[in-house]
């Protein structure tokens, strides 16, 4: 059965404009998602919450990203899914096993401990959107990734970037989150983060105008001031890319 739950971004402080990784955390109960809210900023203070050291940190693995195009959703399921997320609870029961976005949302959502990953990715009750596996998609590196073997791709060096940010900031909320991550990247998770910018790595095509237009699906749109609309309009626009026509 799908599970759904809110969304709260987490902001990642890359040069690239709009590199963020959002959060998404869902109950063991399904399609209850406006009765769960993000922790209070009363427990993650700055300079309370962290950043803790990561010297001693290491990446996990990155599982190479389903392809994109996948067809398994039209543009208003990715939309319905989105709204799901975003607490409409009216828009969950379309993906129940049996109803006629059950595909689709199958597409968007996997386990970390599946071989392949979609658009969001569950370990236990908290998914993380899928970023690296979306810009591999758009940039052609799939083949590039470290868990085939490969040199390793741009979504392997925002995956390490992320991780190392999550855990040095991961008891940290809010404003106190910008805080953490901007002091992450110029401490702990400075060597991370250098691979990522490095103007002759992998991920160079993002900070330049040769970028794909797929690219920006991944990422979310800094010209929307409003952040529940921004989200939801970036996890409709990463499920249409990735699992739409």
């Amino acid at each position: 059965m799908l599970s759904f739950g809110c969304v709260k971004l987490v902001l990642v402080l890359l040069l690239c404009a709009g590199c963020s990784a959002a959060v998404l955390e869902r109950p063991d109960a399904a399609h209850d998602g406006a009765a769960y809210e993000a922790a209070s900023d009363a427990e993650s203070e700055a300079g309370v919450c962290g950043p803790v050291d990561v010297s001693a940190w290491l990446p996990s693995l990155m599982h190479q990203p389903n392809p994109a195009h996948a067809n398994k959703c039209t543009a208003q399921q990715a939309s319905d899914y989105a709204a799901c997320e975003g607490g409409d609870t009216s828009k969950c029961t379309e993906f129940e096993m049996g109803q006629p976005a059950f595909i689709c949302g199958e597409c968007i959502q996997s386990q970390d401990t599946d071989p392949k990953w979609g658009v969001v990715v569950f370990n236990g009750p908290t998914g993380t959107l899928n970023t690296p596996g979306c810009v591999d998609d758009a940039l052609g590196q799939t083949t590039d990734e470290d868990a085939i073997d490969g040199g390793g791709s741009c979504g392997d060096l925002l995956f390490d970037s992320y991780g190392c940010q999550e855990a040095a900031c991961n008891a940290c909320v809010g404003d106190s989150l910008v805080v953490c991550t901007n002091a992450a990247l110029t401490g702990g998770c400075a060597p991370w983060n250098a691979k990522v910018e490095n103007p002759m790595g992998m991920c160079d095509v993002l900070f330049g105008d040769a970028a794909p237009s797929d690219v920006t699906s991944c990422f979310p749109d800094e010209t929307i001031t409003d952040a529940n609309a921004q989200r939801l309009d970036w996890i409709t626009r990463m499920a249409t890319y990735m699992c739409g026509p």
